[in-house]
């Protein structure tokens, strides 16, 4: 058979992998089993904290509610299921003599415990739900609960019928994964009423019960408004509940009435809702989770109804029968793996001082403790034996031999130790406690191939023995992972921790023995259960040759203080020095000089602490630090619950999403998922800090450990993965693992009774198999509360909010949302609908996002949804679907009675259930908001017509200075200026401005008589606001420091205004190019005065058409002198008078145009501001005499040509000389 399963081989592996992982689905889902309509199996815990005086009571009331359980459960399946098989565990402190008669005759537990048990009996009430049956529930639709719970108070009561159609409901919620179908008061996500598509008010369950409508007597709007019952309902439910009515749920009542998942106490209701009877728009719990399925299209898709769906009405109700058992010390068998692997180093030192530490210390009282050692065979070194006294303890415990053998490690047989050990089992008759083997091997190569496997996983669930290993050490440096040992224990109900090696020369690390001591010690807890051990409240590794006193703190809740034990764990005793001292909360310092135990056998000093100075708070601790620099100490403090009566005591577990610890990378639709859960009691901890280590096993390519990965677990309740909002789970993704082996620790800091607690769980060995996907295939979240609200008196706006789901799951952030709206909720969760543009990009996860939007539409329901998409276009799941109804806005609006009391929260808040710090959107009274509105609106016109009167008498005040100062005369220039008295229509620049018409430009010019002042010129060319150019003696181009002032730190650090390739020439005629030769210049009337006027003839200073135009690029405008684009210069420093830019005559050189034309015409939108319409001052043209024209030559690449450097140093400095 081995042959067929060959260890190394791939194909070997798969078969592997696919043969567990099936059987984990039929051996680790669920002790129940549903055979011929009857429950066998099923376990009920009572707490060990119940008073055996209550036994009578508790024992008759918990068999009549689960059998009126059973006769619900047998009706609403239609006669396929009901309770057969029911063990009960009751409490050890009811003392090995039946305490009532109602107990009978009373068994010894096989494996049931209270944390494996399907129901649990508290003594506490949970603040939410009281006393009545409730189930933890932390995975999705379809799959199984954790648990249900139940106080104790509600079994003592006469009211069975009710708590069993109570019980009835949790348990199919247990055990099939199916949700409330009826809303909730005071719920934002699950509103007692909501709108139908035709606009009116429904009860949001799922029934058909004509006693339930909406509440006719408050407002359906109204978050409050519970749903209502007609008064003969509400007399048969009220006398059923005082015992008058039959208690069977069997009674003549209408056939066919729905739903049990929704209204639970209502003796009406027997059946479940289907696909004729179900509400796939209504916004419930079960809809939202289960995607608008029926509460029995999710039933029939379970194992428990596949194979009998012809059995309706055939089956008969079976008889609950009842089995109370008492638990039993547990045995324990060591097995050890001695072969010559662990002759390296100190291997083998630290197991025996490990084992003994274990044996010594840890293991309590009345457990059996047996001891195997196996190589190429098994050996049995210390036979099953109770543990009652120090001496029996000390000989278990130093049982192992002083040295391993020299047997090769690989030879060794891990299927003859376990063999070995179940027979060690089988034949013990020291009790009949549960059996558990706690395996320690040395890791390389993998000790079971896939045969032996299947047989010793075979073996161990027939034996009903529960497997615990350990790897010590890991000695591969590259593990590789897969199904093998690790599912083994997973299939068994146990777990796997690794140990990695650790050593320098002949010695090996602290860390690797205080690691193991602490797989041991969480094997242990595993096997006693949780509460049965010391609480480890810290633990801390503190490396030598750093300091020379270590420092840290822990933590003590007021629950624990019993039995407070603080160790030192060092490589050799003269690594402790003296000083070790504790500080109290309260400051008192404590000398442990005197209180100091050493154990050279396990390297252990110790330090205990009576309950009286065990104070609750933080404590702070010194130690004296001698180690070496390549070892260290460890710190660890232990302590055990005080003896309080009546006083709940702090619980943390966690698990993951795989029980078999097996992950597949390529199969993203199934990712790693942990969990934890914090508890007082039954009350959750909310608001705890929760943190999952998960580290990678073994060593990168340089050599080095892998970087741990710190992963936040949140209690959200956005069902990615955490299914409910302060339930005390904490849970989170874990994406994009690589295939490797994965150590995962979780540690919870909460707060109870104002005292900070903290703990710690190691979740053992993840194996990550398969090929992790080369591209980003990993979706966004999904958004489960999505939320919409129409703003009172906004005129129909409708605001909505939700949590930003992120781009891989709920990690990052997406690229886009896409939101779609229909009149069918049906149309949205096909795919289909209207799309809603404009909406926000998406916000990290996990932020609140809002928007807000003018509805369209009155008195019409629409549905919206949204998903996200990431950059990559992977697209998360469609969201929850609201519907928006914007009533439309009434004629007039009654008063409303003085006496009236403010409205409670409307159906359309934002608040979201439970939630505390988030958006609230109140509504105000329509008589209150029109005076304020009325206020408001009076104030806004008085401002604004005090701002037109303002702004109409600074513009007069503004033309009127313009038009004094355009008349000005000049006695000696004579330059034609347009002065734009009238306006055309206006012209857009370039700039996004507006132009003068033509109209505007063509008429009104100023007279040779009306020119520019001297003074007027010399004050533009010397006016520190206005930007000038000029030319050094040095036949240089320069920029004054008003220029470079003027234009802003670019053109003042970089010496130039802009890239004159950005501005190409500017002409009304020729907007965004130069004007080529093909180009058919302006008549003179379009844009030029008339010969005669201002501007000279062609015989005067134009050249002919025939000598044509320059060619060189500085022919058209100086290479360094450009003007930066409007946008591009800051007048910060300039009043809106003076912002253009003034250019002095001095740099115009002959050969720029015609002499009477402006370089910078008085339009064009580089030189004027966007706030200003003020004309330039004109720029006068030089005399004919000194200035000759050349001729213009169109050149199509002048602008990106470079200026020559002949043309620069052929210009001349010319005076600016002021003719009179």
């Amino acid at each position: 058979m081995a042959s067929n399963f060959p260890p190394k081989s791939s194909a070997s592996l798969l078969v592997a992998v696919v043969f567990v992982v099936s059987l984990s689905h039929c051996s680790c889902a669920s002790k129940v089993v549903l055979r011929s309509g009857g429950y066998e199996g099923v376990v009920v815990a009572l707490e060990d904290d119940l008073p055996p005086a209550l036994c009578q009571d508790l024992i008759a009331g918990l068999e009549r509610t689960v059998r009126a359980a059973s006769a619900v459960l047998f009706a609403a399946t239609r006669g396929r299921a009901s309770f057969r098989d029911v063990t009960v565990l009751v409490p050890s402190s009811w003392g090995p003599s039946p305490p009532c008669p109602a107990l009978g005759t009373l068994g010894d537990a096989a494996g049931e415990s209270w944390e494996a048990a399907d129901l649990r009996v508290s003594k506490g009430r949970h603040p939410q739900h009281g006393a009545r049956p409730w189930t933890l529930h932390s995975r999705g639709c379809g799959h199984r609960g954790d648990y249900v719970s139940l106080g104790h108070s509600s079994l003592t009561t006469n009211a069975s019928a009710l708590a069993g159609r109570q019980l009835a409901r949790a348990w199919l919620e247990y055990r099939y994964g199916v949700f409330d179908e009826a809303g909730a008061q005071g719920s934002a996500a699950h509103p007692p009423h909501y709108r139908a598509p035709d606009g009116a008010w429904k009860p949001n369950v799922c029934t058909n019960l004509p006693a339930v409508v909406a509440n006719p007597v408050c407002d359906p709007a109204n978050l409050t408004c519970p749903l209502s019952l007609t008064k003969e309902a509400e007399e048969q439910a009220a006398a059923e509940d005082a015992g008058e009515a039959v208690e069977r749920a069997k009674r003549n009542v209408p056939s066919g009435v729905t739903s049990l998942m929704g209204l639970p106490d209502d003796p009406a209701v027997t059946q479940l809702c289907d696909e004729g009877s179900h509400a796939r728009e209504a916004p419930t719990r079960h809809n939202l989770l289960c995607g608008g399925r029926s509460v029995w299209e999710v039933l029939r898709a379970s194992p428990d109804f596949q194979n009998n769906r012809d059995a309706e009405g055939e089956l008969k109700e079976s008889d609950v029968a009842f089995r109370y058992v008492r638990a039993q010390p547990p045995r324990i068998v060591l097995l050890i793996d001695d072969t010559d692997v662990m002759n390296v180093q100190k291997r083998w030192e630290f197991v025996r001082k490990a084992v003994r530490k274990v044996v010594t210390y840890d293991v309590p009282d009345g457990h059996s403790v047996g001891l195997v050692v196996f190589d190429s065979a098994a050996a049995t070194k210390y036979p099953l034996t109770r543990l009652t006294d120090g001496a029996t303890r000390e000989k278990v415990g130093s049982s192992l031999p002083r040295n391993p053998s020299r047997e090769p490690h690989h030879k060794r047989c891990l299927l003859c130790g376990l063999r070995e050990a179940l027979r060690m089992l089988q034949q013990d008759n020291t009790g009949s406690g549960a059996g558990h083997i706690v395996l320690v091997t040395a890791g390389g190569g993998e000790p079971l191939d896939a045969a032996r496997a299947d047989e010793a996983s075979r073996a161990l669930t027939a034996a009903g023995v529960v497997l615990h290993a350990i790897v010590y050490p890991l000695t591969e440096k590259y593990p590789t992972p897969g199904a093998g040992l690790e599912t083994v224990a997973a299939l068994s109900g146990g777990r796997t921790y690794i140990v990695p090696d650790q050593g320098i020369g002949a010695d090996s690390k602290l860390s690797m023995y205080y690691n193991l001591l602490d797989s041991l010690y969480t094997a242990l807890a595993g096997v006693t259960g949780p509460s049965v051990l010391p609480v480890k409240v810290h633990a801390a590794e503190h490396p030598g040759g750093r300091v020379a006193v270590s420092q840290g703190t822990f933590a003590l809740d007021p629950h624990l203080g019993a039995d407070t034990v603080f160790a030192i764990f060092y490589y050799h005793v003269t690594h402790v020095g003296n000083l070790i001292h504790l500080v109290s909360p309260q400051g008192q310092v404590i000398d442990t000089a005197n209180m100091q135990k050493e154990d050279a056998n396990i390297n252990m000093i110790t330090v205990r602490l009576a309950e009286a100075q065990a104070t609750a708070g933080q404590w702070h601790y010194k130690v004296e630090n001698r180690a070496d620099s390549h070892q260290a100490l460890y710190v660890q403090v232990t302590s055990r619950p005080r003896a309080r009566t009546g006083a709940p005591h702090v619980a943390v577990r966690a698990w993951t999403s795989h029980p078999l610890s097996l992950v597949n990378a390529s199969d993203i639709s199934r990712p790693l998922a942990l969990f934890a859960e914090a508890r007082v009691g039954v009350a959750p901890v909310e608001g705890a800090k929760v943190t999952a280590t998960v580290t990678r096993l073994g060593y990168t390519d340089n050599g080095t450990k892998y970087e741990p990965i710190q992963v936040i677990l949140l209690d959200n309740g956005l069902t990615g993965p955490d299914m409910a909002r302060a339930d005390g789970v904490y849970s989170r993704y874990v994406p994009g693992l690589a295939a490797a082996k994965y150590s995962v620790r979780v540690d919870v800091e909460g707060e109870v009774e104002g005292e900070v607690f903290t703990r710690h769980v190691r979740l053992g060995v993840v194996d990550v198999v398969g090929v992790l996907p080369a591209l980003d295939v990993i979706p966004p979240a999904r958004v489960v509360d999505l939320r919409a609200s129409v703003l009172a008196g906004s005129g129909g706006r409708v605001a909505f909010s939700w949590t930003a789901p992120g781009g891989d799951l709920d990690y990052g952030v997406a690229d886009r949302y896409v939101v779609m709206a229909s009149r069918d909720p049906a149309q949205l969760r096909e795919g289909g609908g209207r799309l809603l543009e404009g909406w926000p990009a998406p916000l990290p996860a996990p932020a609140l996002q809002q928007h807000t939007l003018l509805w369209p539409d009155f008195g019409v329901v629409h549905y919206v949804a949204l998903y996200a998409v990431d950059e990559q276009g992977n697209t998360g799941a469609l969201s929850n679907v609201v519907s928006v109804f914007v009533p439309a806005p009434p004629s007039t609006t009654p008063a409303p009675p003085p006496s009236q009391p403010p409205a409670p929260p409307a159906n359309t808040s934002a608040v979201r259930e439970g939630g505390a710090g988030e958006p609230v959107l109140a509504a105000l009274d329509t008589r209150q908001l029109a005076v304020v509105f009325g206020c408001v609106g009076g104030f806004v016109a008085l401002v604004a017509l005090v701002a037109c009167y303002c702004l109409a008498a600074h513009r007069r005040q503004r033309k009127s200075a313009q038009a004094k100062k355009a008349h000005e005369v000049h006695e000696t220039y004579a330059v034609a200026v347009a002065t734009p008295t009238k306006l055309g229509p206006p012209q857009d620049f370039p700039d996004g401005g507006k132009a003068p018409a033509k109209d505007a430009l063509g008429k009104d010019y100023m007279s040779p008589v009306e020119s520019w002042s001297a003074s007027q010129l010399l004050s533009s060319r010397h006016d520190p606001k206005r930007g000038s150019l000029s030319a050094r003696s040095d036949d240089a181009s320069d920029h004054s420091a008003s220029t470079k002032k003027s234009y802003g730190d670019s053109s003042a650090a970089n010496d130039f205004y802009a890239d004159t390739s950005a501005y190409p020439y500017r002409h009304d005629a020729f907007l965004g190019h130069y004007p080529g030769p093909a180009d058919q210049y302006p008549v003179p009337s379009d844009h030029y005065p008339p010969p005669g006027h201002a501007y000279p003839t062609p015989t005067d200073g134009y050249p002919a058409p025939s000598e044509g135009y320059p060619t060189t690029p500085t022919d058209l405008y100086p290479s360094e002198g450009f003007p930066a684009a409007a946008e591009a210069r800051p007048y910060v420093s300039s009043p809106p008078s003076e912002s253009f830019l003034s250019v002095s005559c001095e740099m115009l050189p002959p050969s720029h145009g015609p002499p009477a034309y402006a370089a910078y015409p008085s339009y064009d939108a580089s030189l004027r501001s966007s706030t200003s319409s003020k004309v330039p001052p004109p720029i006068p043209p030089k005399p004919k005499l000194v200035y000759t024209p050349e001729p213009y030559i169109y050149d199509a690449h002048a602008h990106d040509a470079p200026a020559p450097a002949s043309l620069l140093a052929a210009e001349k400095r010319v005076r600016n000389i002021t003719m009179v």
